[in-house]
C-alpha cells in the first residue's frame, strides 16, 4: 500500500467525519440517524495523515521546503477552518456583533516564532520565507466576528500541530549542533510556541497529537508504529476522551500502517491535492454553515 492510497483514505475518512460534524447532532442536526459513528469514522484520518507526514519528513531531500509547505496550508486553512467548525457557528443566533480583535500576547509569541526559524533554520540569514512564518505565527491571535458569524477564532487547525511536530523534529535532528546556551534558549522558546500553538491546535489536546507524529517519526519498524498507534488510540480516545467507538476506529488506522510499502510508487501525483482539498472543503462547509443561520 503506497503513501498516495493511505492519503485516500485518510481523506474519505475525514470528509466523512466533518460531514457529520457540521450536519450531524453537534452541528445542524440534520443527519437522520446516529451521527456519531460518521464521527467515528473519521479518526482513522488523523494517524494516518500523522504516519504519512513523519513519512514525508525522512524521506524529503527539502525540510525546509516541506516545513513551508505545511506553514502555507496553515495560512489557508485558519479561515475556513474557523467558519467551518467554530461552535457559535453551528447553531442558529440572535446576535449580530461585528468585531475585530487582536490578542497582544500573541504578537510575542509571533516574535518567538520568528526568531527561532531565523536563528536556527535559517542560521541567522534573511529569507522571504520569514513571511509566511511570521503570517501563521500571529493569525491565531486575530478574532473576527461579523454579524455574529466568526471567520477567526482562537482553535488552530490541523497544520499547526503538523508545524509544531515539525519544530520538535528539527531540534531532535539538531540537538548535538547547539551548544549549552542554544539549548537552552531553544528548550524555553519551544515550551513557549509548544503551549501557545500546540495546545489550542486540533488534536493537540495535552499534545497528544504532536507525541502521535513523534513516536511515527522516532520508532524504527511498522510493527512498532502500529503498537504506538493502538496503545495512543487508548491513552486518546480510551482514558482522555472515552470514547470506545472512537478508540477502535482510531486502533483500525494501524492496519493501514502495517500495509504500508515504502517502495510502493504511483504515476498519480496528488501532492497539491492532498494540500489543497483540506483548506477548499471546509471553505464550503463554512459557506453552508453560512446559508443554514440565514433560514
Amino acid at each position: 500500500m503506497s503513501t498516495l492510497w493511505l492519503k485516500g483514505i485518510a481523506l474519505l475518512a475525514m470528509t466523512i467525519d466533518h460531514l457529520g460534524l457540521v450536519f450531524g447532532r453537534e452541528g445542524w442536526n440534520e443527519v437522520p440517524f446516529e451521527s456519531s459513528y460518521l464521527r467515528a469514522i473519521g479518526r482513522i484520518a488523523f494517524p494516518l495523515f500523522a504516519f504519512c507526514l513523519a513519512q514525508g519528513w525522512h524521506r524529503t531531500h527539502n525540510r525546509k521546503q516541506y516545513f513551508l509547505q505545511v506553514t502555507w496550508g496553515a495560512l489557508a486553512s485558519q479561515i475556513p477552518f474557523s467558519m467551518a467548525f467554530y461552535p457559535p457557528n453551528l447553531v442558529v443566533t440572535q446576535t449580530m456583533d461585528s468585531q475585530i480583535r487582536v490578542e497582544g500576547v500573541y504578537l510575542l509569541f509571533g516574535c518567538v516564532a520568528v526568531w527561532v526559524y531565523w536563528r536556527f533554520v535559517l542560521q541567522k540569514r534573511w529569507e522571504a520565507s520569514l513571511v509566511p512564518v511570521a503570517m501563521a505565527a500571529l493569525l491565531p491571535g486575530i478574532r473576527i466576528q461579523i454579524h455574529g458569524f466568526w471567520f477567526l477564532c482562537e482553535n488552530t487547525n490541523v497544520f499547526y500541530t503538523f508545524l509544531m511536530a515539525f519544530f520538535c523534529l528539527y531540534v531532535l535532528d539538531h540537538r548535538e549542533k547547539f551548544d549549552l546556551a542554544q539549548r537552552m534558549a531553544l528548550c524555553i522558546a519551544g515550551l513557549v510556541l509548544l503551549l501557545a500553538y500546540g495546545l489550542p491546535a486540533d488534536y493537540g489536546t495535552g499534545l497528544l497529537g504532536i507525541l502521535l507524529i513523534l513516536g511515527f517519526s522516532i520508532l524504527p519498524a511498522k510493527g512498532q508504529q502500529a503498537l504506538f498507534l493502538i496503545l495512543w488510540s487508548v491513552l486518546y480516545y480510551g482514558l482522555f476522551v472515552g470514547n470506545a467507538r472512537s478508540m477502535l476506529f482510531c486502533a483500525i488506522a494501524s492496519i493501514g500502517i502495517l500495509f504500508y510499502n515504502p517502495k510502493s510508487k504511483s504515476r498519480f501525483r496528488a501532492k497539491k491535492l492532498f494540500y489543497g482539498y483540506y483548506p477548499v472543503h471546509l471553505l464550503i462547509l463554512g459557506i453552508v454553515n453560512i446559508g443554514m443561520r440565514g433560514r
